[in-house]
This record gives structure tokens, sequence and C-alpha cells, in this order.
């Protein structure tokens, strides 16, 4: 069987491990039936606001890394996209997705959710993907 390719956005991961519910749910979900790709741009997002904005220790921080990155194929960045989005960050998401070649990207941006598909790549919502994912993988 070949598997879904997906890319979750910086605010899925962070709701998955601070908060667990339907984004930790889709996480679980993608790693039986999908490959979920990460590249460096989100897990350094991922590094700034789980210390700035909610202050992780550094040392549980490390850890949740190293366990995103068990879990993750890297991807690397060229900084090609600019003008997809005003928001850096938006860029990187949907770069990260291209990059992969995946076939969706789960967020709760809404900036990107507006766009709803990118070239070849849904962009979803954790309850979209549970949804899909549920009932045709």
């Amino acid at each position: 069987m070949v598997k879904n390719k997906v890319v979750f956005d910086t605010n899925i991961w962070i709701s998955a491990v601070l908060f667990g519910g339907n984004p930790k749910k889709a996480i679980d979900l993608a790693q039986q039936k999908c490959q979920i790709f990460c590249s460096m741009a989100i897990l350094q997002e991922l590094k700034e606001v789980l210390t700035e904005d909610f202050n992780l220790p550094y040392e549980k921080l490390e850890e949740l890394i190293e366990v995103i990155l068990e879990l993750v194929q890297m991807v690397p960045l060229g900084g090609s996209l600019q003008n997809i989005s005003s928001d850096l960050d938006d860029n990187l998401i949907i770069e990260t997705a291209l990059m992969a070649g995946a076939g969706y990207l789960v967020t709760g941006d809404k900036h990107l959710l507006v766009l709803k598909q990118f070239k070849n790549i849904e962009i979803l919502t954790v309850n979209q993907f549970l949804e899909f994912n549920i009932h045709s993988c």
C-alpha cells in the first residue's frame, strides 16, 4: 500500500503536544497510515513558540524534538516560495509540503485554509484530515 504524504503545520504540533485532542489523534492516525514530513523551518518555529509563548523548559523541548524526529522524514528547503503568503512562516510550511510531495497539509492557520489547495496539495483542518483518513485509507 502506498502511504499518503502529509505535513502538519506548526500549530498542529503545538496543539497536539500541549493539549492532545484531535491534533494528537491526527498525528497518531498519520503515523499508522501516512508518511509524515517536516522541515527544519517547522521545527525552528515550534521551538520558538514553545519556549517564548509557553515557557517549555529546554530539556522538555529537546525530548519533544527527538520524538518528532522519530516520527517524520525531514525535507530540505530552498526558500523558493515567497509570494504565496505575506507571512514568511506560511510560505515555509507550503514549501515543506511541496518538497515532500505531500498530498495533504494539515493546519489551523486561516490564511492557509482559505487556499483550500495549492498545486496538488489539499489544505485541510485537523477535523477534515481525520474524517478523510478514517473513511478512505
